[in-house]
């Protein structure tokens, strides 16, 4: 590994002392998403190359990780091409950590592991009053360090990503625990008042297929919350008139049904009565 060769810099810049465990999981979580990439991207790589940390400096943490493929060698990967894969690499991981920095981001091809990498990323951040996080892919020229590419983010994005990153965590455990799957629910009382999910919210459904009543509606998923109260607020359809293709699970009192747990909406689609009329 040369003076030149390229390599990605993760400087963590911190106002108070970085517990070990985040310090540990920033690196460990890079390194996956970067392994998870060759995979997909590069597999002619992915089964000999390591990620290794060249140098840390003082002050804010800074670290070389340099990409370290001794199999290789023989089949001539150049300067450039090592580069082209670090800051492609570098950009699409900015791009998807990107997306859980706003209220409601999610990431829908996202695994568990990788949300649980995402969340090792950001962790040193959100645990900081007022810290901030770099992502480069780098090289020298002249002795000179040139970004190629970056993704950099600070507190107060690190600490929505955490609250995003751990909704769509419980909302994929919410898919895989519903009663009931593709079902068509209508609203007989929608509520135009701001609703909070696992929380019972005034609404009433009705869902045919699951019982002859109407329950009280709850949203296990901010997702499938979002989704319906927008349709509520600023669609152009009458709520009435509107079927939601939902999977729901059904809480029960003294051996009856009660409401809706809300999981997942797949569709909405104009009920039969909205033609007739």
């Amino acid at each position: 590994m040369g003076e030149n060769t390229p390599h990605i810099v993760l400087r963590l810049n911190t106002k108070e002392p970085i517990e070990l465990s985040d310090f540990v999981r920033a690196f460990t979580s890079l390194g996956n998403e970067y392994e998870r990439f060759l995979r997909e991207q590069r597999p002619d790589m992915a089964d000999h190359s390591t990620m290794y940390v060249k140098q840390v400096r003082e002050g804010s943490i800074e670290a070389e990780l340099w990409n370290y493929a001794p199999v290789l060698a023989a089949a001539a990967i150049t300067h450039m091409d090592q580069l082209l894969i670090l800051e492609q690499f570098v950009k699409q991981y900015g791009k998807r950590l990107r997306s859980f920095f706003v209220e409601g981001g999610r990431l829908p091809d996202a695994g568990k592991r990788e949300l649980n990498d995402f969340m090792g990323q950001v962790a040193a951040i959100a645990n900081d009053p007022n810290g901030t996080a770099e992502i480069k892919a780098a090289t020298y020229e002249d002795k000179q360090r040139q970004v190629k590419a970056a993704v950099r983010f600070d507190t107060k994005q690190a600490r929505i990503a955490t609250r995003q990153i751990e909704a769509q965590k419980r909302e994929m455990e919410s898919k895989n625990d519903a009663d009931h799957k593709r079902v068509l629910m209508r609203f007989v009382r929608p509520s135009i008042e701001k609703v909070t999910s696992h929380k019972r919210t005034g609404e009433r459904a009705l869902i045919e297929a699951v019982h002859e009543k109407p329950l009280a509606v709850f949203y296990a998923s901010d997702l499938a919350r979002d989704r319906i109260q927008h349709e509520m607020k600023v669609g152009e359809a009458n709520i009435f008139h509107l079927l939601f293709d939902v999977d729901v699970n059904v809480e029960f009192s003294n051996g009856k049904p009660v409401a809706y747990r809300i999981m997942a909406v797949h569709d909405i689609t104009d009920s039969p009565e909205s033609d007739a009329e």
